[in-house]
């Protein structure tokens, strides 16, 4: 019975199956990675949890197919009128003035750490540890592996795989290199990450015609890392474009609408940012696997998923998109992040705690912002995650102002699984844009499998 049981739950974890939309994995045997991935997990935390989730998740599909079961032809009817009101209202918005760039520095921290050490170049390798991946090269695609991905299970997919530590020391001063080209063309770029921004090269086109090749000879003198580039009327497409000619090319989408159109149709919807793979399985589920899919869906989409959802979903539909690149002052993004093992003493958890409270205090210095709101949120070794806030009278921005709020945010959890210790394998800061507040930096500090957050929503300089 039990062998049953794990040949139906190796069967039943699809969320856990390879995702192979990604530059570098394509042709490989899914069926053959899928087995490894699923035979290496079994038994670990990690295998747990997804499996959690995947129960989760076909919990939702059910009540989704319930509830469309009984769907009637009016409400479809009502529902159409409104999506085709919607359709004509966006169609009249189409934005088709604006050149926008997606840069993608392709498997950044492995480039980088392939520069320093051009041993690796021809050897499948990867940045992580053996609890978690955050990027791999070329040739560890090949055998499916990949960035979020447990180092454990990738070395089963490839037993050859070098690990190589993360040092993001040394990938932030590559980034900020990088940061300095992207101001020649855009001041107001916008990063998402240490590897990835958006420029608006609109108004650079009108003084210098030739820019992407320009662009490209200046950043292969920079840094001398694989650099991707998409060129779209808006963000949604130029980070698909981005990914149509990596490691080291660029796409370009014409700026007229029918080649917008005809570029989403047989788009996957896996394909576009937000759409992550729970959502692709529920859209699975109801036979949408394509963005024309979605178009045609949309008035059922309207009625099964929430408002923002559908509206969503008909944007990309669409090919619509941000035209318009938030600047300084609406929203600032920095990222950095480490790794350790497993970690249950409380000193080193305070300690962390405080050295990502520095982080923080320095990042908010550099942008002059103030938080007002922390929040602390932790995962422990069994993939539970639980966050604790708390809103100030006043914004704060010192490091033993952050930390004063954040320790006792930790203390509280620590207290709530006592006298069991809090067992943690990653802690990182975050701040994340609000729409309540017009000041945002986006702050991240990973540290493996499992995390802790500290949010910091910002409402003025200092």
């Amino acid at each position: 019975v039990h062998r049953d049981c794990a040949k139906n739950n190796i069967k039943y974890l699809k969320i856990m199956a390879l995702n192979d939309n990604k530059a570098g994995m394509e042709g490989l045997n899914r069926d053959k990675i899928n087995k490894i991935i699923m035979e290496s997990s079994k038994g670990s935390r990690f295998y747990e949890n997804e499996l959690k989730k995947e129960q989760q998740v076909n919990q939702r599909i059910e009540r989704m197919m319930l509830q469309k079961a009984h769907i009637t032809e009016q409400q479809l009817s009502k529902a159409q009128a409104q999506v085709e009101k919607m359709t004509s209202d966006l169609e009249r918005g189409r934005d088709l003035s604006r050149v926008i760039v997606h840069v993608d520095m392709d498997a950044f921290y492995a480039a980088v750490e392939t520069r320093d050490c051009p041993d690796l170049m021809d050897k499948p390798m990867a940045v992580g540890s053996m609890s978690m991946l955050s990027t791999s090269n070329y040739h560890a695609r090949k055998f499916g592996v990949r960035a979020a991905m447990p180092g454990f299970i990738a070395k089963k997919l490839c037993p050859n795989l070098v690990i190589v530590p993360t040092n993001f020391d040394k990938y932030r001063v590559v980034s900020a290199e990088v940061r300095e080209v992207f101001a020649d063309y855009d001041p107001h770029f916008l990063p998402m990450s240490l590897d990835e921004a958006y420029l608006d090269i609109s108004d650079h086109l009108e003084q210098r015609r030739g820019w992407p090749e320009a662009l490209r000879t200046h950043r292969l003198h920079t840094n001398n890392t694989g650099t991707a580039r998409g060129i779209a009327p808006n963000m949604m497409l130029a980070k698909v474009c981005s990914d149509k000619n990596k490691p080291n090319g660029q796409y370009r989408l014409p700026s007229n609408r029918q080649a917008v159109i005809d570029f989403i149709q047989d788009l996957p919807v896996r394909k576009i940012s937000g759409i992550g793979k729970v959502t692709e399985k529920m859209l699975g589920a109801l036979g949408i696997t394509s963005c024309s899919h979605l178009g045609q869906e949309m008035a059922l989409l309207a009625l099964l998923f929430s408002e923002t959802s559908w509206h969503h979903f008909l944007h990309i539909s669409m090919g619509l998109g941000s035209t318009h690149i938030e600047r300084d002052g609406e929203r600032k993004s920095m990222s950095t992040e480490r790794t350790f093992g497993e970690m249950g003493a409380l000193e080193e958890q305070f300690s962390l705690c405080k050295e990502l409270c520095q982080d923080l205090a320095l990042d908010l210095q550099k942008e002059a912002l103030k938080a007002k709101t922390v929040t602390l949120k932790l995962k422990n070794v069994n993939f539970e995650v639980k966050t604790r806030a708390w809103t100030l009278p006043c914004a704060v921005a010192t490091t033993e102002e952050l930390f004063a709020v954040a320790k006792d945010l930790l203390k509280t959890e620590i207290d709530n699984v006592s006298p069991q210790p809090l067992r943690l394998r990653l802690m990182g800061n975050l701040t994340l844009p609000s729409p309540v507040c017009l000041n945002v930096v986006s702050h991240w500090q990973e540290n493996t499998l499992t995390s802790a957050f500290i949010y910091v929503v910002h409402n003025n300089n200092i």
